[in-house]
């Protein structure tokens, strides 16, 4: 993951970059492009999920696993809302798509 140009890897790992996405995880803040993207806590723990396996498939059950400690049964309906929500504060920003979806399966964050 790390020999990626895309990702990067700085001050001890306080920071990860990828695809012009950065997240903060001393202060917690997340930088798409160089703006301030202001996410929940729940948003900023799913993009960072997402860009920590960048460029590979995180399953809709690994997400609903790690970031909502439940089954996927449980939490399918909020993983759709989130996703949304975060996408659409990243398209504010951009029209550049940085998360696929994998349709029933899950979503791949893009490192190009």
């Amino acid at each position: 993951m790390l020999a990626s140009e895309n990702i990067s890897p700085s001050q001890a790992f306080n920071k990860l970059t990828v695809a012009q996405v950065e997240l903060n995880f001393l202060n917690r803040t997340v930088f798409f492009l160089e703006e301030l993207v202001i996410t929940t806590g729940l948003e900023f723990n799913l993009l960072a999920l997402l860009m920590s396996n960048a460029g590979t498939l995180v399953t809709r059950e690994h997400i609903a696993e790690e970031i909502f400690q439940r089954k996927l049964i449980d939490c399918n309906k909020s993983i759709n809302s989130h996703m949304t929500n975060l996408r659409k504060k990243l398209l504010v920003i951009s029209s550049y798509r940085v998360i696929k979806t994998i349709k029933g399966q899950g979503y791949i964050f893009l490192t190009l």
